[in-house]
């Protein structure tokens, strides 16, 4: 996956409705909704559902092809161009995690909506909360499996490090012995 994830906050609302009931997020921090969303047919918002799952899929798809390369790079502790990949694999998770983020708001603000507008049923929403679980968890498996390459990188360079450390050493003290017998 050589492009960077892509989903930014409210790509599934922008995609289903039409421009007046988009309203630009004031801040990333809070959810803000507009008031044209609560008014909406029974038709829109299921096209903003249908939308806002088909988006978690395909961030899911990216997040598993990008654990997939994960998976892939086998670096032995010497090679330094697969530390690189990994550490290159790593940024790009890190940028993703914006896009898993982005994700997770609109599943708020869609849940928000469905249950301030009660012309959906309750759980309707849910298979947009199921998406962002498994969008959670492929972005989880894929970032520990890559810090734990990265550490097992490192521990074979202190292994080795120890082993040459061990061997100066005997060689020390067979020449001290041999010095002194």
């Amino acid at each position: 996956m050589s492009t960077s994830v892509l989903y930014e906050r409210g790509d599934a609302r922008d995609e289903a409705l039409s421009p007046s009931h988009v309203a630009p997020p004031v801040s990333d921090d809070e959810l803000t909704v507009s008031t044209e969303l609560f008014e909406l047919s029974t038709d829109e918002y299921w096209e903003w559902l249908t939308t806002l799952v088909d988006e978690g899929s395909e961030l899911d798809q990216e997040l598993d092809e990008l654990l997939d390369q994960i998976y892939a790079c086998e670096p032995s502790f010497y090679n330094l161009s697969g530390r690189r990949r990994l550490q290159e694999l790593l940024t790009e998770l890190h940028e993703a995690r914006a896009a898993v983020r982005a994700y997770e708001y609109d599943v708020e603000e869609l849940t928000y909506v469905f249950t301030r507008a009660e012309v959906m049923e309750g759980g309707a929403a849910e298979n947009a909360d199921m998406a962002l679980s498994q969008i959670k968890a492929t972005y989880n498996r894929a970032y520990d499996l890559c810090l734990y390459k990265l550490d097992r990188i490192g521990n074979a360079w202190i292994t080795a490090s120890n082993f040459l450390i061990s061997i100066v050493m005997l060689i020390v003290t067979i020449l001290f012995w041999m010095e002194f017998r």
